[in-house]
């Protein structure tokens, strides 16, 4: 993991499941502090921290074996204490990167519809626990305690659903309006109208958490509107020096000397650190580019040489999906020759 060097990313491992290496955020314990603080009961505390760690494990399983299936893959997760980061690169095809976003608020929603039953027989009050902003009356006494741990599994995940889907970085609704608008309005239109509807929703938001004193929605609108600058000037940033810095090609290389137009050996100043970070981060991307299509073209090649020799009906369900993709993005000069 290359943010291992940013203190936020501290973390410690807890195992390696179905091929994905799981950490967790040294800060994990101060997501307990704070609901002890705020649910006065440290037996509950407990309980909805046990049950929203592994809500959120399940969810970041999600986008792992969803970009493993659409072609891409995925090998390590981190749980933080306002969620989780699954470290996944998707196949470079649309419907990997839409799916790969969207199997996670997925798997929320079927733990809520397999747990919805039985909050509506069993709970007290289903309307507390439906309700997305009350949080339910859970007493977790022995004789209600398995009814009150399936009402904290539906909570915890209604919650995840629906804050993951709201459209707006860095959450996963946000990720797969942004997959959405770069295949149909390009790349940067599709950029300028993603980060203007997270601007919009994390204002909103904000107000809202103010009107109402609610402190959770106000928190969220707060870290979206951060989120969004930071990723606003991130991608400005990108855009202004990703071809060249003030007119420099990154392709040509450097040197500490140049020819003049006479003939004589000028100085030319070394390119300072911003520069070298950016020319080799332009290497690392074209030649990750590279690779994945060379690796799209031949898989293509044994799918069409298995066409050629046993005939269309010899493929999988997925094997023509897979061509069919790969056919989309030929048309479409996505690969270059």
């Amino acid at each position: 993991m290359h943010q291992r060097s940013n203190p936020l990313f501290a973390s410690f491992p807890i195992g390696v499941y179905a091929g994905t290496n799981v950490r967790v955020s040294v800060f994990f314990p101060l997501l307990l502090l704070v609901l002890w603080y705020r649910l006065g009961d440290w037996r509950v505390a407990l309980a909805f921290c046990g049950v929203l760690f592994l809500s959120v494990l399940a969810h970041e399983f999600g986008h792992v074996f969803a970009a493993r299936r659409t072609g891409g893959d995925g090998r390590e997760i981190l749980i933080w204490p306002l969620g989780g980061l699954a470290f996944v690169q998707p196949a470079p095809t649309f419907w990997s990167r839409f799916w790969t976003a969207a199997c996670g608020p997925a798997v929320n929603l079927c733990l809520c519809l397999v747990t919805l039953p039985a909050v509506l027989w069993t709970a007290a009050n289903p309307t507390d626990v439906l309700h997305p902003f009350v949080f339910p009356n859970v007493p977790l006494t022995s004789e209600t305690f398995w009814r009150d741990v399936v009402a904290l599994i539906f909570v915890a995940n209604e919650i995840l659903l629906l804050v993951n889907l709201l459209p707006v970085f860095p959450l996963d609704g946000g990720r797969m309006l942004q997959c959405v608008l770069a295949e149909y309005r390009g790349r940067q239109s599709g950029n300028e109208v993603y980060l203007r509807v997270g601007f919009t929703a994390g204002f909103l938001a904000l107000f809202a958490g103010l009107v109402f004193s609610n402190t959770w929605i106000m928190f969220i609108g707060a870290v979206v509107l951060v989120l969004n600058v930071q990723e606003a000037f991130q991608l400005q940033f990108q855009d202004q020096y990703e071809e060249g810095f003030l007119g420099y090609d990154f392709s040509q290389g450097y040197t500490s000397l140049e020819r003049g137009e006479e003939g004589e050996r000028v100085a030319v100043r070394r390119p300072g650190p911003i520069r070298r970070w950016l020319a080799r981060r332009r290497a690392a991307r074209e030649e990750k580019r590279i690779a994945e299509e060379l690796a799209l073209r031949a898989e293509v090649d044994a799918l069409l040489a298995k066409v050629h020799e046993f005939g269309y009906d010899s493929l999988s369900e997925s094997e023509k999906r897979r061509l069919q993709q790969a056919s989309r993005l030929f048309r479409r000069n996505r690969i270059g020759e």
